[in-house]
């Protein structure tokens, strides 16, 4: 699975003929343009290149300036709408319904329909406040308090998750940067990890099923959610393997066999393009044997659509203990 279709997170068809032509360079356009470049702006609000390419061509935004080599620059306004875009795309509103209203509407739509509100916490925003003000040091020692107190599963519920919608929803917003982002995913990626390894080992030992395999697709670069996710299966007593991120379809396949894998679970955000997921899924399955499970789950608007025979989504943390227990009970039949 690759990056390179030109389908989005909206499935409507688009004929040739209501696509609109690349933005030409602004009259302003030349060695004195500021802006920040297509790569970095992908890296940043969580989307490919391609799809802002093909939106700039189906919707007429963003609309970015160009450099004097042909570089697209994107002014600090149109970033700052394409971080609320991505936080409405990600609650389930389409392409086509929000790239061409105005940021005032778009603030609007995402208070009216909840975006962007935490749920009142004060040790949660407490911690926020930790991150914004770059007492890292302190952030991490609440972080690892709080697990201590609380134990894995509560850890996962009550902080790790909520937390990294909070520090979404603060990065949407523009009141935290990307390096505190990425300090955050350290942090608690670092805390979970070292939760999960003891229990993990003790696990393996007792030779638990079933054995799940866990990573993303080409393109997702997001690990926090399967982290939190291989969590809740050690809890739930699978033995788990964890590959990373980003692991080749074949190397899957290959790792599946060598690891006699019963359960391939796989996380998703907003980043892949619908078409790119479904794609995936079908190409996976159909390489993985038929009584291996391929589960999935994530944020990704496409999760909501009908997915692929044989690919279960697993709509958030809590269901996967049940949904183990579910295989358990048919592999003994």
């Amino acid at each position: 699975m690759t990056n390179s279709s030109e389908q989005d997170f909206d499935s409507e068809p688009i004929s040739d003929n209501t696509e609109r032509p690349e933005s030409v360079p602004s009259s302003g356009a030349g060695a004195g343009v500021t802006g920040i470049g297509i790569g970095a702006i992908a890296q940043e609000i969580g989307l490919t290149k391609d799809t802002l390419r093909v939106w700039e061509r189906r919707y007429g935004f963003p609309q970015p300036m160009r450099s004097s080599g042909g570089e697209r620059l994107y002014p600090q306004e149109q970033v700052t709408k394409l971080r609320l875009v991505k936080r409405l795309l990600d609650a389930g509103h389409r392409p086509s319904k929000v790239l061409a209203q105005p940021v005032d509407i778009l603030q609007h739509l995402a208070e009216s329909s909840g975006v962007g509100q935490d749920a009142p916490d004060a040790e949660l925003d407490h911690l926020i406040s930790l991150l914004r003000t770059s007492a890292f040091d302190e952030f991490r020692f609440f972080l690892l308090k709080r697990a201590t107190r609380d134990g894995l599963e509560r850890f996962v519920l009550d902080v790790a998750a909520p937390l990294s919608a909070r520090v979404g929803n603060a990065w949407a917003a523009g009141t935290l940067q990307v390096y505190h982002e990425h300090l955050f995913s350290e942090a608690i990626q670092s805390t979970l990890r070292a939760l999960i390894r003891p229990l993990a080992d003790a696990v393996r030992a007792r030779s638990g099923r079933p054995r799940v395999l866990l990573t993303t697709l080409s393109g997702e670069g997001h690990g926090l959610g399967i982290l939190m996710a291989e969590a809740m299966f050690t809890l739930a007593e699978c033995d788990c393997i964890q590959l990373g991120l980003q692991t080749p379809l074949h190397d899957i396949v290959d790792a599946v066999a060598a690891h006699h894998i019963d359960i391939v679970a796989l996380s998703f955000t907003a980043v892949l393009p619908a078409q790119s997921i479904a794609n995936g899924l079908g190409d996976l399955r159909n390489l993985l044997p038929p009584h291996v499970r391929i589960w999935v789950g994530g944020s990704s608007p496409a999760l909501r659509r009908k997915l692929n025979d044989g690919v279960h989504n697993i709509a958030g943390l809590n269901p996967i203990d049940d949904t183990v227990a579910e295989w358990r009970q048919s592999a003994m039949l």
